[in-house]
């Protein structure tokens, strides 16, 4: 590479990544809203008036003097009698002509009015509660602002109490002229980065592609592909979180950033928001399961798209049955391929980046790493798991790095700069001080976890976590493609020991298995512990399944496998398969309806599995002429291979059969089925009320929004969830609860502990009122819960909003939830 074009590239670069590192902390424009109470003009009376968070950035209260004559509460942020008020609220009252202040669990008696003609104020702002009489100090505390669930008052309409509070909406922000600036730099940077050095790094030390089988040789295996990821998309169970960020979705047109919205306070979601915005345009067509399910389809195709093309590079002599990458494809994509969760995107991104780095290997065209980079540096902005994305990129890079070290430190700041694609696409709307306020908060309570709690993800996957409303996360097809391509990894790791140099699973064909044992040990970095994030690793999964069983005949061959290596290989193959089956058949949500053998444990005994095996493996042992070892040992070693490939084929066999038997008994008794629709209201149109009305209809005259428990959400696709914007909380008038053992995860998001529900207020200020309702054809509590009406104590909404926008720098920071003081709550244990 000439020295004066090396140079230009590594300044591009540069100048990409100082935009990028400029970008967190520009100024934004924020919203600054202000709640006034009463509404101008109105007479003084009490409202519901939920903020959301609990506590606004301040409030001012101003009281004439002549209320003191009046006995009773004369200013409170909750009812009267509410277990929440003296801890957490501000209660003003009078007895005898004498005012007290009660607040942070401490009374203070402010005396008798000093004339008839004064007025008290009530400031509250940045951990400090100011009294003035007439602007004189009376009264100095440290207490943070209170929470407000209502403006509550005992007053006659004529003394004119009133209160003004600036609402926590810290998260509503957007850039500045100065920011736009920084990101379209950026932006122009990677992609000047990204364009010229593929085209000159693709170019320089390039070989040409050698001859590989026709792609229509391999369109009828795609056409199957799509036919069953479509298939899935209408008969798939859902995941866990799909209602959790249904609700993210749904609250980013009216707030305009992402939250959380069911759980932690609603703070943002930000790094991890990059979806949200990008699918808004296509989800504002319709909610429908199955509409929502597309991105993740279309996610789904370029992971088979991106392993079949990683196929097709690998050395000529290299074949891989394609009945056998489509069954382990099956396996890999089904847990988690039609979600609403972030994982299938970021698989994507994965899956990408393996083939960017397989390319740029195989053809020495080193520019295929910038495409890498680019999906890495988008995985970044999607969520956490993002990291995993690196790890294919990472292993190409060390390669290219290798094979020219003249040009090492412009490939590097290339990859840099175009992996920091991830700062624009994170830092668009909001500033460092966000990400920051954020990232307290989700940790404070119980969003996040430590790395040495990663085993915890382990324990839901094999059955020793705690929570039994998680069992879901033990069923054999969630389990089989981790532990099979886990065992599969041990057996490659044995082989390449015994013969580094010569072995089958050397070079690229080595690759998957350390992208899936990389992208393991990256997850212990990730801030949350769930099942959910190994469905990130579809693309290495696939292919550690696919290669390791159509190669390892060869490899225990050529590799001199003897007995203890295929001995070893049967007993981990087989202790993957049957702790695998033994999990539960058991299911999320309302696919637990009509499942048979619904929570028992699909087990088969391992003397039938070996049985299976032996039987499968006889011939391709008999076969086998060129593998020299006695025939017990080399039926052992095809046994192993036959027992994983029947597993691998039988897997999304049973697991649709399941599904589909549990839908047609729901359907032949006219009733309704979790199956992904466009049309109707979902669930909604066949749960009947004792009047004779559907949900659908009941809900549709109600005036007032619906809660529908995150658990079960994704299923009622007309109902229209409670705003959540301006630091204020629209109160909804109905709930649709999740039943059975999912309840207590509904209950969450309307509970202050353990993780700050932002329905929460809502029990402060109304009562619940179940309807009796049910579900045609399925009898229960199991699968339905009574619908609540909610009704509220005072008039909701007799209050003004005024939202103003002003800019701050990007670093600003806000009074932290991360606070004992805040909820009550204390720090993670």
């Amino acid at each position: 590479m000439p020295a004066i074009l090396a140079r230009r590239l590594l300044a591009a670069a540069m100048l990409t990544c100082a935009f990028a590192l400029a970008i967190p902390f520009a100024p934004v424009r924020g919203d600054d809203v202000t709640v006034s109470w009463p509404r101008e003009g109105e007479s003084t009376k009490s409202t519901v008036a939920i903020f959301q968070p609990y506590r606004p950035l301040s409030l001012d209260v101003s009281l004439p003097c002549t209320a003191v004559t009046h006995p009773g509460v004369l200013f409170s942020t909750f009812p009267p009698d509410s277990d929440r008020l003296r801890e957490f609220g501000l209660l003003l009252t009078a007895r005898d002509q004498r005012l007290r202040l009660s607040v942070g669990n401490q009374d203070h008696d402010l005396g008798p009015a000093p004339s008839s003609a004064c007025m008290y104020r009530f400031q509250a702002e940045d951990d400090r509660l100011l009294v003035t009489v007439d602007g004189t100090v009376v009264l100095d505390l440290v207490e943070p602002v209170p929470q407000i669930a209502a403006f509550v008052t005992e007053l006659p309409a004529e003394v004119p109490v009133s209160a003004s509070a600036r609402a926590d909406a810290r998260f509503q922000t957007s850039p500045t002229p100065l920011k736009y600036g920084l990101l379209a730099g950026c932006a122009m940077g990677v992609l000047c980065c990204l364009v010229l050095g593929f085209r000159i790094l693709r170019a320089m030390n390039g070989q040409p592609e050698r001859p590989r089988l026709p792609l229509r040789a391999d369109s009828g295996w795609t056409l199957v592909v799509i036919g069953g990821i479509v298939g899935w998309g209408v008969l798939g169970a859902q995941t866990v979180d799909d209602g959790w960020f249904l609700g993210m979705h749904k609250n980013l047109g009216p707030s305009g950033f992402v939250g959380d919205y069911y759980l932690f306070l609603n703070v943002s979601e930000v790094p991890a928001s990059l979806l949200q915005h990008v699918f808004a345009p296509l989800f504002s067509v319709s909610w429908s399961p199955f509409f929502l399910r597309i991105p993740a389809m279309a996610a789904g195709i370029g992971i088979w798209l991106a392993a079949l093309g990683i196929v097709r590079l690998l050395p000529t002599p290299v074949r891989v049955p394609r009945w056998l990458l489509v069954a382990a494809f099956a396996v890999a994509w089904m847990p988690g391929g039609a979600a609403l969760r972030p994982e299938p995107f970021v698989a994507l991104c994965f899956a990408v980046s393996a083939y960017a780095a397989v390319r740029a290997t195989v053809t020495r065209a080193d520019g295929w790493l910038l495409i890498g980079a680019l999906a890495t540096g988008v995985a970044l902005a999607i969520t956490s798991t993002g990291i995993l994305v690196a790890v294919p990129l990472t292993i190409g890079l060390i390669g290219a790095v290798r094979r020219t070290p003249e040009r090492r430190w412009v490939l590097v700041a290339l990859v840099v700069a175009v992996t920091a694609v991830c700062s624009p696409l994170v830092f668009a709307e909001s500033g460092i001080g966000g990400f920051l306020d954020s990232t307290a908060a989700r940790y404070w309570y119980g969003a996040s976890l430590s790395w040495f709690h990663e085993f915890e993800r382990y324990q839901m996957l094999l059955g020793s976590h705690g929570a039994s409303e998680f069992y879901f996360e033990q069923h054999p097809f969630r389990r089989l493609p981790i532990l099979l391509g886990v065992g599969l990894v041990a057996i490659v790791f044995a082989l390449r020991l015994r013969d580094r140099a010569r072995g089958v699973f050397t070079g690229v064909l080595a690759w998957p298995f350390a992208w899936l044992l990389g992208g393991l040990a990256l997850l212990v970095f990730t801030p949350t512990k769930i099942g959910s994030h190994l469905n990130v690793l579809v693309l290495p999964v696939t292919l550690v399944l696919a290669c390791g069983l159509a190669l390892l005949p060869t490899a225990f061959a050529r590799d001199s496998g003897g007995w203890i290596v295929r001995g070893g290989s049967l007993f981990l193959v087989t202790l993957a398969v049957s702790v695998s089956f033994h999990g539960p058949n058991s299911w999320w949500g309302y696919h637990r309806i009509a499942m048979p053998l619904l929570d028992a444990r699909l087990s088969v005994h391992p003397a039938l599995l070996l049985l299976a095996g032996a039987l499968a493996a006889l011939v391709p042992a008999l076969r086998a002429k060129r593998d020299e070892v006695a025939f017990p040992t080399k039926l052992a070693g095809h046994t192993a291979i036959a027992l994983a490939r029947l597993a691998v084929l039988a897997m999304p066999v049973i697991v649709v059969g399941l599904l589909g038997v549990a839908a047609v008994r729901q359907l032949k008794h006219d009733s309704w089925a979790p199956i992904a629709t466009t049309t109707g209201c979902g669930i909604a149109d066949e749960v009947r009320l004792d009047s004779g009305a559907t949900l659908t209809e009941h809900l549709a005259a109600r005036p007032g929004a619906t809660l529908v428990d995150w658990p079960i959400s994704l299923w009622y696709p007309c109902a229209r969830f409670p705003v959540q914007a301006n630091g204020l909380l629209e109160p909804p008038t109905s709930i649709v609860p999740a039943p059975g053992k999912h309840r207590v995860h509904g209950d969450l998001s309307r509970s202050y502990a353990a993780f700050a529900g932002p329905f929460a207020p809502v029990g402060q200020v109304a009562t619940y009122t179940e309807v009796p309702s049910r579900l045609e054809g399925t009898p229960g509590e199991e699968h339905w819960s009574p619908l609540l009406h909610v009704d509220y104590r005072y008039p909701v909404g007799a209050y003004d909003v005024r939202v103003e926008r002003a800019d701050r720098p990007g670093w600003t920071s806000f009074p932290s939830y991360a606070d004992s003081r805040y909820t009550g709550q204390g720090p993670p244990g």
